[in-house]
C-alpha cells in the first residue's frame, strides 16, 4: 500500500481497522491518491507473526503455506491463491495486477444505519406506508451484521407486503387530498439539477463519511441550505431525476443534523475534535447508548430527539455493540 512518504497514523487499540480508513480519507481529501501495490510486501511484514485466524476466514487457505516462497514474498501470488477471480475481474475492466498496475482504492458506503422508522408490522407512521430493507432503519444500532441487509429486505419484505395486503383488503378508497399551495419560487440563477446532485454527493462524502467534525458538519449544512436558495433546472435531466435528487437533498440533511448530534464515535460514526485530528473520539457510555429521531418541526426545522432502545425480552445470546 502506497501511502505519502512520511506520513503517521495513530494505532486504535480498539478499533485497529479503522485507522487505514482514516488514512485513506485524509489522503483523498488533500487530492491525492491511494493505490495498492501488490507487486512487492510493506516493509517490515513478517507473516509468521500475523494472527492465523484471518487466514482462516478462507475455505482453501488452510492448504496453502502462505510464509514459504511464493506466497511469502509476493502479495500478488496470495491474492491469486486466496481470490483468483478477483484478478481475473479487475484484468477484464483494465486493471491488470500480473503487469504491474496499482489498485486505487476509496472509501465507500456500504450500508445506511437509520432510515424510516417502523413497527413490527414494518409500518410507517404515514398511513398506508410501509417499509422494508435498508430504508427501514433501527434493527441493528451502530454496526450491521454481516449478511443481515439481504435478511432484511427478505423477513420485513414478507411482513410489509403481507401487512400492505390486509390493509388494502380492509380499506376503502380514501377521498382526494387537497392540494397544497405551491412553496415561494427559490431565487437566483438557476442551477443544473445534475450539479446540484453531484454537489450534494461530494459534499456528504467530505463531511459526512469517514471523518465527521462540528465544523464539517455546520459547513456541509450551509452548503445544502445555499443550494435550497437556488431553482433548480430539471430540463435536461427530467422531472423523476428531480424528485429523486430533493429526496437526497432532504436525507443529506437529516444525516448531517444527526451526524452533528451525536459528539463521539460509535460503530462506523467516527467523530473528531478537528479535521486536522486522526484519532476519534472515544465512545460515550452510558450517555449516547441511544438512538436519534429526526422528523419536520414548526416551519419546516428539523427536530431531533434521542431515544433509549427498547430491551428485548428474551435472552440476549450476543451482544451486539450499539
Amino acid at each position: 500500500m502506497l501511502f505519502r512518504k512520511g506520513a503517521s497514523w495513530p494505532v486504535s487499540r480498539e478499533e485497529p481497522s479503522h485507522v487505514i480508513d482514516i488514512a485513506v480519507f485524509c489522503e483523498t481529501e488533500k487530492g491525492r491518491k491511494v493505490s495498492m501495490d501488490f507487486s512487492r510486501n510493506p516493509a517490515g511484514l513478517d507473516l509468521a507473526r500475523m494472527d492465523p485466524a484471518l487466514w482462516a476466514k478462507y475455505a482453501n487457505i488452510k492448504a496453502l503455506p502462505l510464509t514459504a516462497p511464493p506466497y511469502r514474498d509476493s502479495p500478488l501470488a496470495r491474492l491469486k491463491a486466496i481470490n483468483a477471480p478477483s484478478v481475473r475481474w479487475l484484468k477484464d475492466r483494465g486493471i491488470d495486477l500480473e503487469a504491474g498496475d496499482l489498485l486505487e482504492l476509496a472509501p465507500a458506503c456500504q450500508h445506511f444505519q437509520g432510515g424510516v422508522k417502523i413497527d413490527e408490522r414494518a409500518a410507517t407512521t404515514v398511513p398506508g406506508l410501509f417499509a422494508a430493507g435498508e430504508v427501514a432503519g433501527g434493527q441493528h444500532g451502530a454496526n450491521r451484521p454481516g449478511g443481515n441487509a439481504l435478511m432484511d429486505s427478505q423477513v420485513m419484505g414478507k411482513l410489509a407486503g403481507g401487512s400492505a395486503a390486509a390493509m388494502a383488503k380492509a380499506s376503502k378508497p380514501a377521498a382526494p387530498r387537497p392540494r397544497r399551495p405551491a412553496k415561494a419560487a427559490a431565487r437566483g440563477t438557476p442551477i443544473d439539477v445534475r450539479e446540484v446532485r453531484r454537489t450534494i454527493q461530494h459534499l456528504m462524502s467530505m463531511r459526512a463519511s469517514i471523518k465527521r467534525t462540528a465544523q464539517g458538519v455546520k459547513e456541509g449544512l450551509a452548503e445544502l441550505a445555499a443550494l435550497a436558495t437556488r431553482p433548480w433546472d430539471a430540463a435536461e435531466a427530467g422531472e423523476a431525476f428531480l424528485a429523486e435528487t430533493r429526496s437526497i437533498a432532504l436525507v443529506a440533511e437529516m444525516v448531517l443534523t444527526a451526524c452533528g448530534t451525536r459528539t463521539e464515535s460509535r460503530g462506523p460514526h467516527l467523530y473528531f475534535d478537528s479535521p486536522e485530528s486522526t484519532t476519534p473520539r472515544p465512545r460515550q457510555d452510558p450517555d449516547w447508548r441511544k438512538y436519534l429521531v429526526l422528523r419536520r418541526g414548526p416551519r419546516g426545522k428539523l427536530v431531533i430527539e434521542a431515544r433509549k432502545p427498547v430491551e428485548p425480552d428474551w435472552p440476549v445470546v450476543q451482544q451486539i455493540d450499539g
